[in-house]
């Protein structure tokens, strides 16, 4: 199985090659050209300063944000990253400059509306290592790079005072439609996955439509479950059955007690039974009131009356028995 996903991330598509760019603080060069684009160029042969072949960030600033617009939301599955070495031997000093970065999938401009796949505060001076695969399966339309070092926080002494970017090149592999997987990307997803989106790799939905369940999403809400994830509980359904796995509602109609498309609604004051069907009796000591299961009336029944429900006419030789008994 590894070796199979390693012929799978070799055949995706880098997604963010040549694709827009943006970038704060960038380096004011004068002979050599630091902008945004030169991290999807496809160019990382030369990954010094001067080789034109990478992104730096300016000098003195508290944070460094780059991000890459992949023209729409994708599914991805794992993103490369080459930062600045000077070309010279792993660990560099450049290390100390990208130590602790984030990096965010947004299907916005902003990092605070993305997903992290990546931050850690690196502990062992040389890390992190200049060349990186992030694995992350997720989906949205902007990659975000950003570091920081704020004054209110204590970082490891070797990190840098200020925070830069020095990319030389960061790729994103995986599927442009995000409605499909595998290492053509020509897989559908499975139908009941939410959006009809999938992981680009397993297939596995990222989440179900409403009232189906499992990596697959092919399975139904188990009894007396329904809704998003399953996570809605039935009403009271007549004899037990269980509600419509999507929407709740009870197809065979409502237990006692109970009345609505959803039977979760208690009877009305005055009414009792099968979906709340009947009315209770207008003989009941307290008038119209009974429980709402079996009809049997509250404060007992009025004079000349008798039974649960206060239904049957009392005759005298009813009273005289009651009164004998």
């Amino acid at each position: 199985m590894p070796y199979l996903k390693f012929i799978l991330y070799c055949l995706l598509e880098n997604l963010a090659l040549r694709r827009p760019t943006w970038m704060e603080n960038i380096f004011p060069g004068k002979i050599v050209e630091w902008g945004a684009s030169k991290a999807v160029d496809g160019r990382y042969t030369d990954r010094g300063g001067k080789g034109n072949q990478c992104t730096i960030s300016d000098d003195g600033k508290q944070t460094a944000t780059w991000r890459v617009d992949l023209g729409s939301i994708v599914s991805i599955s794992h993103i490369k990253i080459y930062h600045r070495t000077d070309n010279k031997p792993s660990p560099t000093v450049y290390v100390r400059r990208f130590a602790g970065f984030f990096l965010y999938v947004s299907n916005t401009t902003l990092k605070e509306d993305g997903h992290v796949c990546f931050h850690a505060i690196q502990r062992v001076n040389g890390t992190p290592v200049e060349d990186q695969t992030i694995y992350c399966s997720v989906q949205g339309r902007y990659v975000i790079f950003y570091n920081e070092r704020r004054p209110d926080v204590t970082y490891p002494s070797y990190y840098t005072p200020y925070a830069y970017t020095d990319l030389c090149e960061l790729e994103v592999y995986g599927c442009r439609d995000p409605r499909y997987y595998g290492d053509n990307c020509d897989q559908s997803c499975p139908a009941a996955c939410q959006e009809r989106r999938c992981d680009v790799i397993t297939g596995d939905c990222l989440g179900c439509i409403s009232g189906y369940q499992g990596l697959k999403c092919r399975q139904v809400c188990n009894e007396q479950t329904y809704g998003p994830q399953c996570a809605l509980s039935c009403g009271n359904c007549r004899c037990g059955y269980t509600c419509h796995h999507i929407n709740g509602t009870c197809l065979n109609g409502c237990d006692e007690g109970v009345e609505g498309e959803k039977c979760q609604n208690e009877c009305q004051p005055g009414y009792y039974g099968r979906d709340c069907k009947h009315e209770c009796s207008i003989n009941c000591g307290v008038t119209r009131r009974c429980d709402r299961f079996i009809g049997e009336c509250e404060g007992g029944c009025q004079p000349g009356w008798k039974g649960e429900q206060c239904d049957t006419r009392m005759y005298p030789f009813d009273e005289y028995d009651i009164y004998w008994s």
